[in-house]
């Protein structure tokens, strides 16, 4: 487990809009105690580390750079490293004890609400959302309102589950509302007027076990918690191997190469002109 003490969190705020699914206070515990040791948590953060370090460089100084959806503050985290003080990086996130945490976690401004409730003078540079595409409903409508807050030739730079025959109750436990394929991923961002300049499936390796995993529980599963839960353990073997095997994807992405398959999907894109 995490060790130190829990953070102390507010207490779960309900709200009404569905579309991103809230984590209260004991959940986002739960996730501060694995986040910076699980397997798929650290070598994600390293691929997404590898992902953004282009698009950040080349920006001026001065830039200004959102996570939608920033959760506890988890890649947050990575986004303050690679920036450097070069420009400034923000959060926002639609749970309130997950927001706290990642104020608490980076020292950044996190605001808590949706799109529509930022009170930003000026456009980004770059938005990322990383791993927050699948909760969505409406899809197309947050794409578009990320794009309404770029700069023109703007950035967003997202991660999404990949493959729909790895659909299982892992995905409804997440409160998921689809997996992506390159196509159809492809095809939303350009709906919202976005062109895609690079898309990479990662976390190869896993794919196999995944498939096997997934398909080994039952969809209808009713204990959905106890599916959420059994995904994140940590098996100390198991663990470091998957690490040290998964990490070296990083380096393949860092230098523009894609992954022909994986579990997950990660893109960089750019507004399109109007």
């Amino acid at each position: 487990m995490r060790s130190g003490p829990e953070l102390a969190l507010p207490e779960r705020v309900e709200t009404n809009e569905g579309h991103w699914a809230a984590y209260d206070a004991a959940g986002i515990n739960r996730l501060l105690a694995v986040e910076d040791r699980h397997f798929w948590f650290r070598a994600r953060n390293q691929i997404i580390a590898a992902l953004v370090r282009a698009p950040i460089r080349t920006l001026p100084e001065g830039f200004r750079i959102l996570e939608v959806g920033c959760g506890s503050g988890n890649v947050l985290r990575v986004l303050k490293a690679v920036a450097a003080d070069r420009g400034s990086v923000e959060g926002l996130e639609v749970s309130a004890p997950a927001a706290a945490a990642a104020r608490i976690r980076t020292g950044l401004s996190v605001t808590n609400g949706y799109l529509a409730d930022l009170d930003a003078p000026e456009p980004y540079d770059l938005i990322a959302a990383f791993d927050v595409l699948e909760h969505i409903r409406d899809e197309h409508a947050v794409l578009a309102q990320m794009r309404a807050r770029l700069k023109e030739g703007g950035r967003v730079i997202l991660t999404v589950p990949a493959h729909p025959a790895l659909w299982s109750a892992f995905d409804v436990a997440s409160s998921h509302m689809r997996r992506y394929t390159s196509r159809g991923l492809t095809e939303a961002l350009g709906k919202a007027g976005f062109e895609v300049e690079y898309l990479s499936y990662f976390m190869s390796l896993l794919f196999p076990a995944m498939w096997l995993r997934r398909h080994l529980l039952k969809a209808d599963r009713d204990d959905l918690a106890v599916v959420y839960d059994s995904e994140f353990r940590i098996v100390p073997g198991i663990n470091r191997v998957a690490y040290e095997i998964l990490r070296q994807e990083s380096h393949l992405i860092r230098r523009g190469r894609r992954l022909p398959f994986g579990t997950s999907l990660a893109v960089i894109a750019r507004t399109a002109p109007i």
